[in-house]
């Protein structure tokens, strides 16, 4: 996670763990583990969303509910799979307890694959990650 003063708003970064396909051109053959052809490593990234304070005890405790895009106030996030970036739709954070540069999140989020023609189903998940901070001029 970071922040850019200029912006006013945060950027999130979350590696997902990695996954196989047979082929990395193939949607159909993504799989979990590692053990394929391919080895697919993204992450999501999301961009412009606008939080209060300038550190990490400011979020402490505190829930955050988002609109989807393209509503004023959305989450610009995106997953690079398939030579492409696939949309995704955060619409709630909830933070936990902040600790020196870190801060427990749960993110709940919203997968589209078809808009870029990814033959996955879209799905949606609560995503726990822990998000560590990162000040950005």
């Amino acid at each position: 996670m970071r922040s850019g003063p200029a912006a006013g708003t945060w950027a999130i970064s979350l590696p997902l763990m990695p996954f196989s396909a047979a082929d990395r051109f193939n949607p159909s053959t993504f799989r979990p583990g590692t053990d394929a052809t391919e080895l697919i490593k993204t992450a999501i990234r999301g961009e412009f969303i606008d939080l209060p304070g300038s550190d990490l005890t400011a979020l402490s405790g505190r829930t955050f509910e988002f609109p989807i895009n393209p509503h004023p106030g959305y989450i610009d996030a995106t997953i690079y799979l398939r030579g492409a970036h696939n949309p995704v739709d955060i619409t709630r954070i909830e933070f936990g307890m902040a600790r020196s540069q870190y801060i427990d999140a749960a993110l709940h989020a919203a997968f589209d694959f078809t808009q870029e023609g990814v033959e996955i189903m879209n799905r949606s998940t609560i995503l726990h990650a822990n998000l560590r901070y990162e000040y950005v001029n």
